[in-house]
């Protein structure tokens, strides 16, 4: 009785148990999916998208809360009395002042045993240990630790409400196979005929057997499954042919020891499931075979269910591995450091948490693109499997950051060869895109129980001796000491080399040029910010720029970045080399600068450049919901100079907010380019961007464009103009000049 369910059709009932009602809220804000009720809904999700929305495919789920045990139970009882229970329910582990979690889910299993149930608790409640001594171990409980994970309670409500139907599939198919053999029983005494038939129109394999061995009755399923050669079947000796089947079976010991227990316990009806040696999985169903009250044999009936077995296990795999390296995610990581601290602290040893992070990894993203970027990750990964023993874990913590665990240590001085055998995985260059790519790893050490007795603390502890290894110039191990606390110290230091970056000019410009994507003209250039750094070589923005926000340094940043290039851009006029318009990146703080607007006006009469040549970029987000901002941004447009919504589509800005500023441009953000002809959701919001920008007439600009398929895509949905390496990088000025001079002879020759 297998069923075809469609997840993201199905209603599954979940209900929060917590004392807080905010957390009832964020649980329905992360498991509910987003209804489209109009042609403008869906314009509005596949324009702005929501940062809210899955981004992997849920089940439909009612939800429930209730903020006491008390109130818990009686939903679940009176749900589970109108034959509409409830799969899954999220219980906080303390809810003064009534029940705490332990108490309310012993409640909960008396009235619904198969209902599955997370505890949502902190590390300092209760461990596992003492968790499953309350309740006794079960396959329905999972711990779930503080803070949350979207992505985690995602998987996890999808994976368990799904294992939650094919528990219940399980007994439906149960009791189909009960009733099947009951009237297969009943049909033995009126017609051989009739049984005959039944048994072949099952889909599970059956044999019947007396009580002295001897096979009554089978159907060719159950030869076919079992592949039971002509003359072994035809013997009718269930002894010979038990001998046969057992030579397919993984455990024959065991499944002989159990077919012993049975025959010891005529009457009892068991159903289990048997592994094969050639990876199929079968359940085994048996009950006695009865008429008038007297047992007089015994029926087995075999169902294949290895491609169920296959998807719960693909699901658990989801839950707990990262989908691009496959290595264990940052939920099985806690479960694995945690296990780790059990096994030294109840063997006396040490064990290590490595945390380490690729050196420079950001600038192979910009410079051959993100694509590039997640091959070199799977590589990286690939290498590290092959650096560790066979009982330490490598996992990806997100980004280009992974953790070892490396368990059963007697010496520190044992982690140390490990971080050293690990980074020296780094010495051989990676064969990426036809090219050696050399990328190092800093990596941090934090010991258990010297730096921390708890995942999270042995983390936080590794990762900061992570980030002092990057400090003292990467490509190296550094342990954790007490002394990588002082944060403060960290962010003064990082303030007074941006200080001195600013009154050093260490700080210079590259320019990227934009292209009309139907003549490959270039009509304008982005302007974007280097830092020279005297230790760490080229930074880019995002290496600074937060912590320039940060710390207020945006502002005279900002300013110098914008004097530069206006003042780039006017020498390229007078002297001849191109008149185009120069795009400059503003940041939200600087838009929030009261005297932003006199500081655009005085650098545009300082430098003698025409408005309508400047063009500033703000992304999307700044303009919602902050009317100081809008009026800064319509104020500026005021003085000629022209507005770009830079990264749109990633944010949350509505058509009304739009409404609201004077926009001239929209820039479509490269991580839709990068899915043309791989996702086609984002070629229909692409799609969407340029048909608005169109109807409230702004030039729509594609940015990140990397390949021809892009490029033609772009040029069939009417995009107008184009940036991205596929035409040119980020150039200093005399490149640019260059690459100008030599687009026009081109253009005069042909």
């Amino acid at each position: 009785m297998k069923k075809n369910v469609n997840t993201q059709e199905t209603n599954f009932k979940i209900i929060i148990i917590d004392d807080n009602t905010a957390i009832h809220q964020d649980f329905v804000k992360i498991l509910t999916p987003i209804e489209q009720t109009s042609h403008l809904d869906i314009l509005k999700e596949k324009v702005f998208g929501d940062k809210n929305k899955m981004n992997i495919s849920l089940p439909r789920f009612q939800i429930d809360t209730a903020t006491q045990g008390q109130e818990g139970v009686e939903k679940i009882k009176l749900a589970l009395d109108s034959k509409n229970p409830y799969a899954l329910a999220f219980v906080d582990i303390r809810m003064p002042p009534g029940w705490d979690g332990i108490e309310t889910i012993k409640h909960i299993w008396k009235i619904d045993p198969n209902i599955q149930v997370v505890i949502c608790t902190a590390f300092s409640d209760y461990t596992w240990e003492e968790t499953i001594e309350q309740l006794g171990m079960s396959d329905n409980l999972l711990i779930l630790k503080k803070p949350f994970d979207n992505t985690a309670v995602r998987q996890l409500a999808a994976a368990l409400t799904r294992k939650w139907e094919l528990m219940r599939e399980v007994k439906e198919h149960e009791a189909f196979l009960e009733k099947n053999i009951e009237e297969r029983t009943t049909s033995l005494r009126q017609s051989l005929s009739v049984t005959r038939s039944t048994l072949e129109s099952s889909t599970d394999g059956i044999v019947v057997v007396d009580t002295e061995g001897k096979i009554i009755d089978y159907n060719n399923r159950f030869v076919d499954l079992w592949k039971i050669p002509d003359s072994i079947i035809k013997t009718k000796d269930y002894n010979i042919v038990l001998e046969y089947m057992l030579g397919q079976v993984n455990d024959s010991k065991g499944y002989i020891e159990k077919s012993k227990i049975i025959q010891q316990h005529p009457e009892e009806i068991d159903i289990f499931q048997v592994n094969f040696k050639d990876n199929r999985i079968f359940e085994q169903y048996t009950q006695p075979q009865k008429i008038d009250q007297k047992t007089i044999g015994r029926v087995w009936s075999f169902h294949d269910v290895t491609k169920r077995r296959l998807l719960e296990k693909k699901l658990e795999i989801q839950a707990t591995h990262d989908h691009l390296t496959g290595l264990p995610n940052r939920a099985l990581l806690f479960d694995r450091i945690q296990h780790a601290i059990s096994e030294a602290k109840r063997n006396d040893n040490i064990m290590g948490v490595l945390y380490f992070d690729l050196d420079r990894f950001k600038l192979v993203n910009d410079s051959l693109s993100h694509k590039i970027g997640d091959q070199l990750l799977q590589a990286v990964a690939k290498r590290l499997i092959t650096c560790i023993r066979a009982e330490d874990t490598i996992a990806r913590q997100g980004g280009d950051e992974f953790v070892m665990v490396a368990n059963t240590l007697k010496k520190e001085k044992e982690v140390g060869r490990v971080a050293k055998k690990l980074l020296s995985a780094f010495k051989k260059p990676f064969k990426l895109a036809k090219r050696d790519i050399i990328i190092g790893a800093s990596a941090g050490i934090a010991l258990y129980p010297r730096d921390g007795k708890t995942p999270e603390v042995l983390l936080r502890n590794a990762d900061l001796a992570m980030y002092r290894a990057k400090g003292l110039g990467g490509n190296q191990f550094h342990f954790y000491s007490s002394d990588l606390n002082d944060e403060a110290l960290q962010r003064l230091e990082r303030e007074s080399e941006l200080r001195q970056a600013i009154e050093n000019n260490e700080f210079y410009l590259c320019y990227q040029p934009e292209f009309n994507i139907n003549n490959n003209e270039i009509i304008a250039i982005e302007a974007l910010i280097r830092w020279n750094h005297p230790k760490y070589g080229v930074l880019l923005p995002m290496d600074f720029i937060p912590i320039a926000e940060e710390t207020g340094l945006i502002i005279p940043i900002g300013e110098w970045v914008l004097r530069e290039a206006c003042k780039q851009n006017k020498l390229w006029q007078e002297s001849g080399v191109a008149t185009f318009q120069i795009g400059v990146n503003v940041a939200s703080q600087q838009l929030k600068y009261s005297k932003f607007t006199n500081a655009v006006k005085k650098i545009l009469k300082e430098t003698g450049l025409d408005p309508k040549y400047l063009e500033l970029e703000i992304t999307e987000n700044v303009i919602i919901a902050n009317p100081e901002v809008i009026h800064m941004i319509n104020a500026l447009s005021k003085l000629g100079v022209k507005i770009a919504l830079d990264d749109f589509g990633t944010g949350n800005s509505t058509l009304s907010s739009l409404t609201k500023v004077h926009v001239d441009r929209l820039k479509i953000d490269r991580s839709f380019i990068q899915n043309i002809s791989i996702d086609n959701s984002d070629e229909v919001i692409i799609q969407a961007i340029i048909d608005l920008s169109h109807s409230l007439n702004y030039e729509v600009l594609a940015e990140g464009v990397e390949t021809q398929k892009q490029l033609d895509f772009l040029k069939h949905k009417k995009c107008e103009v184009i940036q991205g390496f596929y035409f040119g990088p980020p150039m200093e000025n005399k490149e640019l000049e260059k690459f100008v001079q030599n687009m026009n002879k081109n253009s005069k020759s042909s």
